[in-house]
């Protein structure tokens, strides 16, 4: 093969981008983005045909998109906006939609496809524009007109700002599709150039992987013998996993340790090392063996691929030979070749213990799920609101009711320490006590000291939560409670707030704490609201939190909606703040209004 073949401008044209990029990965990156930006996004070939299925950024948005006026006027637009990217205004697409697609070009300025992004007015059309708008497009009015609030009331953040994330990511895309291409032809040259390919393709078995290389340099280079040793990470140990007619009394001559090695050590740095007489060369660590198994010359060579050596394949022959340019270069590349199979059946190996890790993850999220109530209680005087929003798969935050015979309703909201699996296993482990203890109907400090005492023995002492856990009377007129900790729960009476602080420090520290508890007496139109601090410490680009003037500010905007939509709009309050910023923690609000 020309040794610059493969550096020679590839003039047919490049692969789909599907074909490279898996559509699974393509639609994860496009619905994180939409939820993210709260934007439509679709990605599109060159000439702007959908090769995914649109993520609708408002519910709105989708029932508008969906129609098949509004499907036609949307795909058309595509079609414009991919065709026409350098148009100085966006393209237009359904009312108060416009459209932005971001490029992406392979290495060699080819077209692949766009992300195109839709962006709305912040403006909430009035009700007759409303009215026009599903009649134009076929849809029920009261459902759209349903679907303006209270989204209508997000921004979203600037479309200069989503424009220049959306380029962002069709970089990321494009890097992704440039890498898998490279790796393709890569992949294809050594295959061309070697022939070993077709001696590993047919295993997955790691162990018959190296054997047969050992076999084939043997066969090929008309060598005596051949080993592969790989570098034990954890010991420093280049270990023996594969040798071709080399005896055990060799192959057992003493540990080699790369720290110790010279000529290894000079093949991780990149080198290939020539041994021209085994016997007498001093690097040897046992020329003695050496001269015994009729070892004289040697080649070592480094297993690298992609930058990352793992190991060193070792050549011998049994008469003095000085190995050609080509022969060396044959060596590193069917190392390369083995360097790669055995990287790539690691990586096999990584990715089906992340698989089942993700297989526990998604059956612990769906358990903790349904450890959270799947409806507020009813009550003649109190309403509720609930939202619940883990920042990873699964969460540590967790609220819960527990109801009495006697008509009372006991609420618990809570946060654990740490994230993920060992943090939901935390808080079911603390909603089981809760449970168990708060069931009793006893007062609210005591269901707190118990739960503490709980958590304090059977977890380990870095594992503790906060909690506040109160009780609602049967008539809804007095609201008992105990504090262990937890971000304050504040209470809304007329344009002043009071923070609900009575009880404790957190539980499970300490075995045996006593907690106090506070009463407050309820009236007609007071509100109550719980969060966790994944709500007052949100934190925007800058690094400013949320805090608790804009939590009051928010609570008093919106306390004449319902409980629920109360609690909803408190979070998107949160969301428009912090925009794209990434969260750490998980955000729970509860919201109480209690009537007359």
């Amino acid at each position: 093969m020309n040794a610059n073949a493969q550096d020679s401008p590839d003039l047919v044209a490049p692969p789909p981008l599907t074909e490279l990029v898996p559509l699974e990965t393509l639609h994860k990156l496009q619905d994180r983005f939409a939820s993210l930006g709260q934007v439509t996004v679709c990605l599109c070939d060159p000439d702007g045909e959908p090769i995914t299925q649109p993520t609708w950024g408002s519910h709105y948005s989708q029932l508008i998109g969906t129609s098949e006026a509004g499907r036609r006027a949307f795909h058309d637009s595509l079609r414009a906006c991919v065709r026409e990217p350098d148009v100085p205004v966006p393209s237009i697409c359904h009312e108060g939609m416009t459209l932005y697609a971001a490029l992406i070009d392979d290495d060699d300025h080819r077209r692949l496809g766009a992300i195109v992004v839709g962006t709305r007015a912040a403006e909430m059309p009035d009700e007759h524009e409303i009215y026009a708008i599903a009649a134009k497009y076929g849809i029920d009015a009261d459902t759209l007109l349903e679907a303006t609030a209270p989204e209508f009331a997000w921004t979203g953040g600037t479309p200069e700002a989503i424009h220049r994330n959306a380029d962002v990511l069709a970089d990321t895309v494009a890097t992704i599709y440039s890498q898998a291409r490279r790796i393709t032809r890569q992949l294809a040259d050594l295959h061309i150039v070697h022939g070993i390919a077709n001696l590993l393709a047919g295993t997955s078995d790691l162990q018959r992987i190296l054997d047969l290389t050992v076999q084939r340099v043997v066969e090929a280079m008309n060598v005596k013998a051949c080993g592969i040793r790989l570098l034990n990470a954890e010991t420093g140990e280049l270990e023996i996993h594969a040798v071709h007619k080399l005896s055990e009394e060799y192959q057992g001559k003493g540990a080699v340790m790369l720290k110790d090695n010279a000529i290894d050590a000079a093949a991780f740095a990149g080198h290939i090392v020539y041994i021209e007489d085994a016997a007498t060369d001093p690097r040897i660590r046992y020329p003695s063996n050496a001269r015994k198994e009729g070892i004289v010359s040697g080649l070592c060579v480094p297993m690298t691929y992609r930058g990352e050596t793992i190991g060193v394949m070792r050549l011998y022959t049994s008469t003095k030979w000085r190995f050609s340019e080509e022969q060396q270069q044959l060596a590193s590349s069917i190392a390369s070749q083995a360097a790669a199979a055995v990287i790539n059946q690691r990586l096999i190996g990584a990715q089906r213990e992340r698989d089942r890790v993700r297989r526990q993850m998604e059956a612990a999220a769906q358990i903790q799920r349904r450890m959270l109530p799947n409806r507020a209680p009813e009550h003649d005087v109190l309403t509720f609101g609930r939202v619940y929003d883990p920042s990873l798969e699964v969460g540590g935050d967790f609220y819960d009711f527990i109801h009495f015979d006697d008509g009372r309703i006991a609420l618990a909201i809570a946060d654990v320490v740490g994230k993920g699996l060992p943090a939901a296993l935390l808080m079911a482990s603390i909603r089981s006590s809760l449970h168990a203890h708060g069931a009793r109907g006893g007062s609210a400090a005591a269901t707190v000291s118990m739960v503490n005492n709980d958590t304090y023995r059977y977890t380990l002492i870095s594992e503790f939560a906060t909690l506040a856990f109160g009780t609602f009377s049967a008539d809804g007129r007095t609201f008992t409670y105990c504090n262990a900790g937890h971000v304050p729960p504040v209470l809304l009476r007329g344009d002043r707030f009071e923070r609900l602080e009575e009880g404790g420090p957190i539980v499970g520290v300490m075995e045996g704490t006593a907690y106090d508890e506070g009463v407050v007496s309820l009236e007609p139109g007071d509100v109550l609201v719980f969060v966790t601090d994944g709500v007052t410490e949100a934190m925007d680009f800058h690094g400013q939190q949320y805090g608790w003037d804009r939590v009051y500010a928010s609570i008093l905007k919106h306390r004449e909606l319902r409980a629920q939509r109360l609690a909803q709009q408190i979070q998107w309050d949160v969301r428009r703040f912090v925009g794209l910023a990434e969260q750490a923690d998980d955000t729970t609000i509860v919201t109480v209004k209690v009537g007359a």
